[in-house]
């Protein structure tokens, strides 16, 4: 810490500071609750009481940036009890601090003015030499100490950073403000990498003692069931490579972060609640960082409070944030038992301000680095499955073997842009990354296309790298079997494998070659301009035109439903065409039932109408019996594939907006 003179020096040119920064509200008396003996200094951020999120209004659903607001600061806790020192003085805001392997050094987010934007900054332990490390326009936060970084050439490891940050430019699907990535980069900021490459936010980053980054990633796909999504926990190199499920991708409650991986046992400690606040709090829970997907235990749990950002201490104890369930009450720092999860003595609290974020300066071991086989400028990367039918889903148990015969790889669009609904009314706009409009919850996709899975579950394709994807595993008529309900993505030269689809990875594979991986993978590497989007405006409605809402057909006082009114072309007050809403919304006198399921077409009634039979389990509600369409009307093989795709994809309105224009569909 450079020895007393030295913080005392410290201290009086923060007294000095606070009368001509006019930007930072910073009050001069810290109030410690308990005499409370720490071996180690700590270091805590600390956020005005009066702070209120950029997005004021009332929101069911806060986003991660709604925390980044100005006055918040980062202050020195000193274990012999001495009063704390405020660090960052001259900054407008400064967070997330993150102390160095040797605990010389600290990283945090800061901005020197209300204007400037979030960047990654350093400094020394005192609070001296700070140092700027990313700069832009764009966003830089959460930045943690990571392992090194080197190819076989490098004359020296690289030490790495991992922040996240908004550099890429895509938005939330779900709520307003950016979607975050991680990004990885050298100390100085010199070469900045795009790590994660989520529809949604992926952040609050740390690291493993393997070296691993676990995370917390927001995660849609338009499930009927969460709407919303849910936040998990998921891992990654720090190169971007190997991205897999931590914990908590399928289980409740939907909101899981503030991570935080112990260096001195085996727990990874995160918040976990069942609402969505500003500043976040909830629950205590860990899992174990050996078993991550089958070791979960909730901590601490408090109906009438909140917990905040736990933090392991180097002895085997715990500390976190707390506030009780008042409109004045604030967040402060209390030791927590770490086998009942009991809050026992209060470490810091003070009037005015909540205390979160605490973090213990001193040193820790480090991380091992990762040496780094990917090639710069590679476009593609390799997806392969031992065996699709290996899954320890419920909704996998009833998938007969031989059953899956062709995997569907869908790209997700990023949202660059929030559109009205006059932009939706022109054929001719060539805007990329407009909001898709729909009648449901899913964002736009397009096809990659689809690849054959082996007799044995197995399969070997080549997709664009650093793309959003998913998977869908089809039967023999393209209906979906399972889908993967979440974006993943290879880097360039990654060749990514799995055992199973959401398989028990403590569990072995069978030792044997599988039939897929013995062949050259199967080439889904069409450019942007040849992939595929299906929607009802471009795609659906000219059948229906054609074949469906003609003569005694799906016309008035005959066959139900009604499509005779297909208008392509809107009016200025109308949003969609009644054949679209008819097929989405309520059966008109079966308030429970519904043609289709969007993103789901083997349950859509609509589908068995079209084969004549139940294509599934039946669950969805359908009183009526099943029969197919007239003979004279039948729609071709590709036709017919048209419809499952544009369900399975989610039942979109109109998908163009997202992309640029689509070609046709070929015969096959």
């Amino acid at each position: 810490m450079g020895g007393r003179s030295g913080v005392d020096a410290r201290r009086a040119s923060i007294t000095r500071l606070f009368t001509v920064v006019s930007v930072i509200l910073l009050s001069t008396t810290f109030s410690p609750s308990v005499d409370f003996q720490r071996p180690h200094d700590l270091i805590v951020v600390q956020v005005s009481a009066e702070a209120k999120p950029e997005y004021q209004e009332e929101k069911r659903l806060h986003t991660p940036m709604d925390r980044y607001v100005d006055g918040t600061r980062i202050v020195l806790l000193p274990a012999s009890g001495a009063e704390p020192v405020v660090l960052t003085p001259e900054f407008a805001a400064a967070c997330d601090p993150d102390v160095s392997f040797d605990g010389k050094t600290i990283l945090f987010a800061g901005k020197k003015s209300p204007d400037d934007s979030w960047q990654i900054w350093r400094m020394n332990a005192d609070g001296s030499e700070k140092v700027q490390i990313t700069s832009g326009q764009d966003h830089s936060i959460a930045p943690v100490f990571a392992g090194n970084r080197f190819y076989l050439n490098d004359s020296q490891p690289t030490p790495q950073i991992i922040y996240t940050g908004t550099a890429h430019g895509w938005k939330n699907e779900q709520a307003s403000g950016p979607a975050l990535a991680l990004y990885g980069t050298d100390l100085e900021g010199r070469t900045v990498r795009r790590l994660t490459f989520n529809l949604h936010s992926d952040f609050a980053p740390d690291v493993l003692p393997s070296g691993r980054i676990v995370f917390t990633s927001w995660q849609h796909y338009g499930d009927r069931h969460q709407p919303d999504g849910l936040f998990a926990l998921m891992g990654v190199n720090i190169d971007g490579t190997d991205l897999m499920p931590f914990y908590g991708n399928h289980e409740p409650p939907p909101y899981k972060g503030m991570v935080h991986a112990s260096d001195f046992d085996d727990r990874v400690y995160f918040v976990e609640s069942d609402r969505s606040t500003w500043l976040g709090g909830g629950d205590i829970a860990y899992v174990s960082r050996r078993r991550p997907l089958h070791s979960y235990r909730q901590l601490s749990h408090d109906p009438e409070g909140l917990f905040h950002s736990p933090c392991p201490l180097p002895d085997g104890g715990l500390i976190a944030s707390y506030r009780p369930e008042a409109p004045d009450a604030v967040f402060g720092v209390y030791r927590i038992d770490p086998e009942s999860g009991r809050r026992q003595e209060k470490i810091f609290e003070e009037a005015g301000w909540h205390s979160i974020d605490a973090q213990v300066l001193a040193s820790h071991p480090t991380v091992p680095g990762r040496s780094n086989w990917l090639i710069p400028g590679s476009t593609t990367g390799v997806f392969y499955s031992l065996n699709s039918y290996r899954s320890d889903l419920a909704e996998g148990d009833d998938i007969a073997s031989g059953t899956i015969k062709h995997v569907r790889v869908i790209e997700g669009i990023p949202l660059r842009e929030r559109a009205t609904l006059s932009q939706y009314q022109h054929e001719d706009r060539q805007n990329p990354g407009l909001e898709p409009y729909s009648a449901s919850a899913f964002g736009a996709r397009r096809l990659l296309g689809v690849g054959p899975v082996e007799e044995d579950g197995s399969f070997h394709i080549r997709v664009p790298a650093e793309i959003p994807i998913t998977f869908q595993l089809l039967d023999e008529n393209y209906l979906a079997l399972r889908t993967q309900r979440a974006w993943t993505w290879v880097m360039g030269n990654e060749n990514r494998g799995c055992i199973g689809c959401h398989e028990n990875r403590e569990l072995s594979p069978p030792n044997r070659m599988v039939a897929a991986v013995i062949k050259p993978p199967v080439e889904l590497t069409l450019p942007p301009a040849r992939r595929r989007t299906v929607d009802f405006r471009h795609n659906i409605a000219p059948i229906i035109e054609s074949k469906c809402a003609t003569g005694g057909c799906h016309v008035a006082a005959h066959a139900e439903p009604n499509l005779a009114t297909v208008v392509r072309r809107r009016t200025p007050t109308s949003a969609f065409d009644s054949a679209y809403q008819t097929l989405l919304g309520p059966i008109k006198g079966r308030s429970a039932e519904r043609y289709l399921v969007p993103g789901n077409a083997r349950e859509s009634p609509l589908i068995w109408l079209l084969f004549g039979k139940k294509m599934a389990s039946g669950q969805t509600p359908y009183t009526r019996d099943i029969t197919r369409m007239a003979s004279h009307n039948v729609l071709q093989p590709r036709e017919r594939i048209l419809f499952i795709e544009w369900i399975d994809l989610g039942a979109q309105w109109d998908s163009r907006a997202a992309t640029t224009v689509d070609p046709p569909l070929e015969d096959s």
